[in-house]
């Protein structure tokens, strides 16, 4: 009988798979490093969606430059922030947050002064853009061609050039991007056309001169305002802060217009210095423009008066307002006005006295000839004839063989200056010398007497 195999009873029952030793080799080192690598992979990738959750969600915060205005649209429609003013889509300067895309789409608008230049009316020239001075660079033409030679039909149906500058800003941010879009570029072809309308509009209603030269403030307003109202109406938001302009006259009829200003600058001259010789006159005669002026009026209002037959108490009263403005003229020593009144016055009281004593004296030879008729005429007549004997002006000849004195009465003035000349002329020499001048035609006076002493 086979023995059984050898088997150690140690009190507790072996498993069906016998465990493998202890002391064998360990496993497989590839593995291992496989096994390490993905956990350290696994933590790697952990850490970066951390960061970058982190990032998207901080990429909601965006920064507006001091010169900028920031827009943030939630799903389509425009945020609003507290502004001064209240409630407002724009927001200021500095940082502000919102949450990522897609959820806030942030924009930012240049708050600074843009510019546009339009050579739509302008000739062609390489510095036609950018020339301050359009007479340097204009050259004469005699035909334009369209096209290529731009040019403004004013209202008098003439033409000329212009290079037109617009200064503007985007004031409200939040129409401009409803309306027009987030790229100030793209809303430049726009504007041109904008610009050029408002330009053939505005000049349409213009003379070629107050284009060039009389009124090209006027019509760079008139512009200014046409363009403004139709950004208004598209609500652009976009306001207008300037509007330049440079025009001229086309080179071929360029000459013509310079002429024409020159006389009008020498009549502009001329009417000036008129003007300052009318002053200077009028301060000589009245003292005062507004003296002159005052007088003038109620002497002009008088005559015409008198032209429309008014009555006489009005005329009265009109005239002696006239009157009072004289005195006062002349009380104020009023220029040439105040002499002329202060020598008719004089003139007037030396007329008045010389007149007095002759209605005097001739009562006085009244009385004499009432009393004694023959002693009145023969003073009368020896005062006639020492005033006719006496008289430098009359001549005097003594007729040989006659019993007649022949006097030749002149009273030509020019006489009365050459014997002044004379008697200066004869103080000079130290003597008096007596010259016969040639009278004028004059009259012959006879008088019957004798020769000698009559």
């Amino acid at each position: 009988m086979a023995t059984p195999p050898h088997s150690h009873s140690h009190g507790h029952s072996h498993p069906d798979h016998p465990e493998p030793p202890t002391g064998g080799p360990s496993a497989d080192p590839a593995q291992e490093s496989l096994v390490g690598a993905l956990h350290a992979s696994f933590n790697v990738l952990r850490v970066v969606m951390v960061v970058l959750v982190v990032l998207y969600l901080f990429s909601g915060i965006f920064r507006v430059e001091p010169d900028q205005q920031g827009l943030i649209a939630r799903l389509g429609k425009l945020r609003m922030t507290q502004g001064e003013q209240g409630e407002t889509p724009v927001f200021g300067p500095g940082w502000h947050g919102a949450l990522p895309d897609p959820f806030d789409a942030k924009y930012t608008l240049t708050g600074k002064v843009l510019e546009l230049k339009t050579t739509h009316f302008m000739f062609e020239h390489d510095q036609a853009a950018s020339s301050k001075n359009l007479a340097e660079i204009v050259f004469p033409l005699a035909d334009l061609t369209p096209g290529q030679q731009g040019a403004m039909l004013t209202g008098d149906r003439n033409l000329s050039h212009g290079r037109w500058e617009i200064q503007y800003r985007i004031q409200d941010a939040a129409a401009f991007l409803t309306h027009v879009g987030e790229d100030p570029d793209s809303f430049q072809p726009l504007l041109t056309r904008l610009v050029e309308s408002a330009v053939v509009r505005e000049v349409a209603g213009r003379t070629v001169e107050d284009v060039t030269r009389e009124k090209v403030d006027a019509v760079r307003e008139g512009v200014h305002r046409r363009l403004q109202a139709a950004l208004d109406r598209l609500e652009t938001g976009v306001r207008v802060e300037q509007v330049v302009a440079y025009t001229i006259e086309p080179g071929a009829v360029r000459p013509a217009f310079l002429d024409v200003t020159r006389a009008q600058n020498e009549k502009k001259t001329l009417m000036d210095r008129a003007e300052e010789q009318a002053t200077e006159i009028i301060n000589a005669a009245a003292g005062s423009r507004q003296t002159h002026a005052e007088l003038l009026t109620l002497i002009t209002e008088y005559g015409n008066a008198q032209l429309q037959g008014t009555d006489d108490a009005q005329l009265a009263a009109m005239l002696s307002e006239i009157d009072v403005q004289l005195l006062a003229a002349e009380e104020q020593g009023a220029g040439q006005v105040a002499v002329t009144l202060s020598a008719a016055r004089a003139e007037a009281n030396d007329i008045n006295d010389r007149v007095r004593r002759e209605y005097e004296q001739f009562q006085r030879y009244q009385e004499l000839r009432a009393a004694q008729p023959r002693l009145a005429v023969l003073g009368l007549w020896v005062q006639m004839r020492r005033e006719i004997l006496s008289n430098e002006m009359n001549e005097i000849f003594f007729v040989p063989d006659a019993d007649e004195i022949e006097i030749l009465v002149n009273r030509d003035p020019q006489r009365q200056i050459r014997l002044e000349e004379q008697r200066a002329l004869d103080r000079q020499r130290g003597g008096i010398q007596r010259a016969n001048e040639p009278g004028q035609p004059t009259r012959r006076l006879q008088i019957n007497g004798r020769r000698g002493r009559s």
